[in-house]
């Protein structure tokens, strides 16, 4: 069997372990009318004992307010796709579903959801929301959660190297801000971006700031020369021990909880998980989002999307994602910055400056993964990580690496 042949096969096998039956299927479950007085709600937080209560009471309010019943399921985070796409194929899954926005092109694929375009109102939502939920020209999610991938810093770290904001805005003015850090404390580590070969994703944004586009009008770009320039300038951080390999998300925020590290990407909640965690109890008053190199970060998405065209569930995705209250509670229970723009500028997210600036510096730089309009992303998001990884471990050049990776993805890109 040829390369291409193996690719398209991985892509498939990422559609959801039922997917290669797809002929075999003698029902579509995105067929049925649905019930209007009864829906399910599917989310992974649902499976936390201590988030669980307070999200089933808030579905228990809308239930109560609109003369319906809504029951709910979980799965595990690290399974909940497979399962998903199986449950939804076979009819056994119904409803609203929560998404990692990762795994929307693979349920599209699957041909589980429903568009929602009646329910979106674009006015209600920030302007770089209107590419979120959206596969081949049509809306298949609603805004819950949304917001950018930036930097967090420890100001206090920073402020002892000398390094201030405009020192992070260019590539080199950023390197330079890197060793003035470690010259600090050698111990440190300056920077740490997910570099595990599982969420590598964060290169993305720097090779935007080289110029690179990954995609562009359908066509697989890595290997140009923005996307070699970014992974010889990560290779180089990486040499002289500015960054680490093997790093994963739950590490950075471990080490900057620490003090160890000075800067790291994550996401908003981290001022709720970096302060929960650390032993310094003055953390918090310590972290504040910084600029990055060319502005433009990967969005962190989060969405709902509709499995039936049942009137109780349309109603419950529309609430979730336009009830203040409603995203008030997922905000204080499970740290969802809210997508709906009102919600945005109420005091329980004002009042923190950190979110507060984190929407007003993080959240308009936020742009979609452009490996997210693959049939298969989290497949594309795999293999471009892979070569990836073989580039900054020294086992392959850049120009090798993004090579295999821009012919490996353009199969993948049209399966």
């Amino acid at each position: 069997m040829s390369r291409r042949s193996l690719l398209k096969l991985a892509g498939l096998g990422a559609l959801g372990l039922g997917a290669l039956s797809l002929t075999g299927c003698g029902r579509n479950p995105a067929d049925p009318a649905g019930s209007d007085t009864s829906t399910v709600f599917t989310s992974w937080t649902l499976g936390n004992e201590n988030q669980a209560p307070q999200l089933t009471a808030m579905l228990d309010e809308f239930a109560a307010a609109n003369s319906v019943s809504v029951g709910t399921t979980n799965y595990p985070y690290h399974q909940y796709l497979d399962q998903i796409v199986l449950k939804a194929r076979s009819g056994k899954l119904s409803g609203v579903l929560h998404l990692d926005e990762e795994w929307l092109s693979t349920l599209a694929t699957a041909g589980v959801l429903r568009p929602v375009e009646s329910l979106y109102d674009a006015s209600l939502y920030p302007d770089v929301v209107d590419d979120s939920g959206v596969y081949r020209g049509r809306r298949l999610s609603m805004p819950w959660a949304y917001s950018g991938l930036g930097l967090v810093s420890n100001g206090e770290l920073l402020a002892e190297a000398g390094v201030g904001g405009q020192d992070l805005t260019t590539p080199e003015g950023f390197y330079g801000a890197l060793k003035r850090i470690k010259a600090l404390d050698p111990s440190i580590v300056p920077y740490a971006p997910s570099t595990h070969v599982q969420q590598i994703k964060d290169i993305i944004p720097w090779m935007w700031a080289f110029g690179g586009t990954i995609v562009r009008n359908g066509t697989v770009t890595v290997g140009d020369e923005g996307s070699l320039e970014a992974l010889d300038y990560w290779k180089r951080l990486l040499d002289e021990g500015l960054i680490q390999a093997g790093m994963l998300r739950e590490d950075a925020r471990t080490l900057f909880g620490q003090g160890r590290a000075a800067i790291y990407d994550d996401a908003p909640q981290a001022i709720r998980v970096i302060p929960d965690q650390s032993p310094d109890a003055g953390i918090e008053a310590k972290m504040a989002p910084v600029p990055r190199p060319g502005g433009l970060c990967l969005s962190w998405s989060q969405p709902l999307v509709v499995l039936d065209d049942s009137p109780a569930s349309a109603a419950l995705a529309q609430y979730l994602s336009t009830d203040e209250g409603a995203l008030q509670t997922a905000f204080e229970v499970i740290g969802q910055p809210p997508a709906l723009s009102s919600a945005s500028a109420r005091p329980w997210i004002t009042g923190n400056a950190f979110l507060q600036r984190w929407n007003e510096m993080v959240l308009p730089q936020a742009r979609t993964n452009p490996l997210w309009t693959f049939p298969a992303a989290t497949a594309a998001q795999t293999r471009f990580n892979e070569e990836v990884e073989a580039a900054l471990a020294g086992a392959k050049s850049a120009s090798s690496a993004m090579r295999t990776a821009r012919e490996d993805l353009q199969t993948m890109l049209t399966i």
